[in-house]
């Protein structure tokens, strides 16, 4: 193996401050694509090569890790996630990432014991192709786990929710209810009624009701731990693909306090964004851990919910194509407004309709 010393190194730190011998380490690269040992300082690799080439630059100041032959990889880069938003849920809310809907009751049962009647019980994460039953969540399911609690469940593509007859009841919607526009309340094929299923942006009128007492240090807490937990997976960069002002300032919190464990490129979703651009804020502003993204813009919903605007209905349901949460026009005017503020755009479009569209 040849030493390889990257361009940046007469700018930065020369001596290693971590070394990594006797691994089996992948570069990428084409001419070495394989190596034994790297020298790293102040994050950046210093060199690549043999234990021997590599070793001969470490001082005593050095931390050195024998890797005894285990394979090393590039992190891995998160084109699409939500790490704030994902890292407050895991701070209260139940975590319904469960095999059957049997035990997701049963962990909303023991949540609604410990929260006074009246208040809500929420939780994340639920995945109706997880769950031994094969259907999805009802109404009545979450009805029987718990009467007396308002009860919303969110699937973990983000784009539909479960909620119980309290919840709806104090939401004002009935049977009766129209859709929003760009949003479904989902009834019973058979008799009309509320399934319990919300789409797209019939879940607004549930968010507005759902207390958001969040504190700032709350998101900074938020951040550290998911931040960690996508570390210990490999992830050290990730997209936040519908960030808000106050995440973009919980990644800055938690950079500034260590706590921030991978480099954050934060999208904006669409209603923040006046709020942006009256602060003259545009893409790239930041640094290499922390820098602001694209405009978020949402097209329709999402396949794996069944959201997604299709020109073909889905299977086994003859008159649904999916939602289209944001109409062309509407899209045109904010793809071009950001443009010409000088922004990326990035558009979430799963189905064809919504691809074409975009």
């Amino acid at each position: 193996h040849q030493l390889a010393a990257l361009p940046l190194l007469p700018l930065r730190r020369s001596e290693p401050q971590l070394v990594l011998l006797n691994a089996n380490i992948l570069t990428m690269d084409a001419a070495q694509p394989r190596a034994q040992a790297v020298a790293i300082a102040d994050g950046r690799f210093l060199a690549v090569g043999s234990n021997e080439e590599v070793g001969a630059l470490a001082t005593s100041r050095a931390t050195k890790v024998d890797l005894t032959g285990r394979t090393v990889v590039p992190g891995f880069i998160d084109a699409h996630t939500h790490p704030c938003y994902a890292g407050l849920r895991h701070l209260r809310q139940i975590d319904c990432d469960l095999r059957s809907i049997t035990d997701i009751q049963a962990a909303i049962r023991q949540r609604a014991a410990q929260t006074p009647p009246g208040q809500w019980v929420i939780g994340f994460k639920y995945d109706d192709t997880k769950t031994r039953e094969g259907r999805l969540l009802t109404r009545q399911d979450l009805d029987a786990a718990s009467p007396n609690h308002p009860v919303r469940i969110e699937h973990r593509g983000g784009h539909t929710s479960y909620v119980n007859s309290l919840g709806f009841k104090l939401a004002g919607v009935s049977e009766q209810t129209p859709d929003p526009p760009g949003g479904r309340f989902d009834r019973d094929a058979q008799n009309h009624q509320l399934s319990g299923r919300v789409s797209e942006n019939a879940n607004a009128v549930f968010e507005k009701l759902i207390p958001s007492d969040y504190t700032r240090d709350d998101y900074r807490q938020a951040v550290k731990l998911i931040s960690g937990m996508m570390a210990r997976a490999g992830v050290t960069s990730a997209h936040d693909a519908q960030g808000s002002p106050e995440d973009l300032r919980a990644y800055q919190d938690a950079h500034e306090a260590g706590d921030l464990s991978v480099r954050v490129y934060c999208f904006i979703d669409s209603p923040y964004f006046d709020r942006m651009l009256a602060a003259g804020v545009r893409t790239g502003l930041g640094n290499e851990w922390v820098r602001v993204g694209a405009l978020k813009l949402t097209c329709d919903g999402s396949i794996s919910e069944r959201t997604a605007r299709l020109s073909e209905p889905y299977v086994w349901r003859p008159n649904d194509y999916g939602i289209l949460v944001m109409e062309e026009p509407e899209l045109y005017a904010h793809v071009r407004k950001a443009h010409e503020a000088g922004w990326q755009v990035g558009a979430h479009a799963n189905g064809d309709v919504a691809i074409d569209q975009t």
